[in-house]
Order: structure tokens, then C-alpha cells, then sequence
């Protein structure tokens, strides 16, 4: 089993907790997977609270089809409610990749489980997007009350084991 989640930028806390949230999605999203690698920034970003990107290249990197390697970028001027949503969010969409709903197809069009979608079609008509929104309501609630942030972490605001 080779599950990495690594977080750089904001504080101890901001860390800890995307980290947590993270680790409480593989469980929710994709608890067969065993075998994945998410890096997280916190950042300041200006034009989205958070975005996701495949990183897979490498043979290594897959599971026969599945990409495995992610860069998860995340506004750190959030709240920290708006952040764990934001990280549910953006887990989505890693679980999308992972199951190969999402593909990166080319620069006009992706694609959506068995269709092609124009890169045309606006940001909220986006169908990975819609479910994106819809499972990060749900999961925000789930994940809030079932107050999954452990207090335990090093030194540098890691959490290392799966919740």
C-alpha cells in the first residue's frame, strides 16, 4: 500500500486540517484505492478557491489506466469551513481521474465518462463540475459531524495515517 498526501504553505493548522480532510475523502470517495500520491498547496489564489491537476506521466504512476499522482492547490485565505469544502471539492475531482470519468483529452475538449465535452461549455454546466457541487454539499455536512480532524500530527502539521 502506498497512499502519500503531502501539504505545503499556510499554517500548522491549515496543514492539518486539508490533510485530514484529504485522508477522510480516500475513505468516502475511494476506499479500495491503494495506491496514490496528492500533493496540496496552500496558497493564495486569486481566481478560484482551489483547483486539482493529474500529474500522472510515468508508467509509475498509473494502476493499468488509473492515474495516481496529483497536485491540489488551495486558497489559504479561506475560511477554515470554506477550506475543508474546498479540499471535499477538489477530492472529487481526484476521484474522477482515478475512475477515469474525467479525462484530460486535449486543449478543446474533455472528456466525461463515455462523451466529449467542449471546453466551451461554461465552468457551472460542466457535468464533472455539477457532481463536484453536489458531493462536496453532502460530504461537507458528513465530514463536519463526524468531526474527523485528529489532534495528533508532527512537528510539521502532518497527519500520516488514514482516518
Amino acid at each position: 500500500m502506498s497512499i502519500s498526501i503531502a501539504t505545503k504553505g499556510g499554517n500548522k493548522f491549515q496543514k492539518h486540517i486539508v490533510t485530514q480532510t484529504a485522508n477522510w475523502c480516500l475513505g468516502q470517495l475511494m476506499p479500495r484505492i491503494k495506491k496514490i500520491y496528492i500533493d496540496i498547496h496552500l496558497r493564495n489564489i486569486k481566481d478560484a478557491d482551489g483547483y486539482c491537476s493529474c500529474d500522472s506521466i510515468d508508467d509509475d504512476d498509473f494502476v493499468g489506466r488509473s492515474p495516481r499522482s496529483y497536485t491540489l492547490e488551495i486558497d489559504k485565505s479561506l475560511s477554515l469551513t470554506e477550506m475543508v469544502s474546498t479540499t471535499i471539492h477538489e477530492m472529487v475531482h481526484v476521484k474522477q481521474y482515478v475512475f477515469c470519468e474525467l479525462r484530460d483529452v486535449s486543449a478543446k475538449a474533455n472528456g466525461w465518462k463515455s462523451q466529449l465535452v467542449s471546453c466551451d461549455v461554461k465552468y457551472e454546466d460542466q457535468p464533472w463540475e455539477k457532481e463536484a457541487y453536489r458531493l462536496q454539499e453532502k460530504l461537507l455536512v458528513q465530514c463536519l459531524t463526524e468531526a474527523v480532524f485528529q489532534t495528533d500530527v508532527d512537528k510539521n502539521g502532518f497527519a500520516h495515517n488514514r482516518v
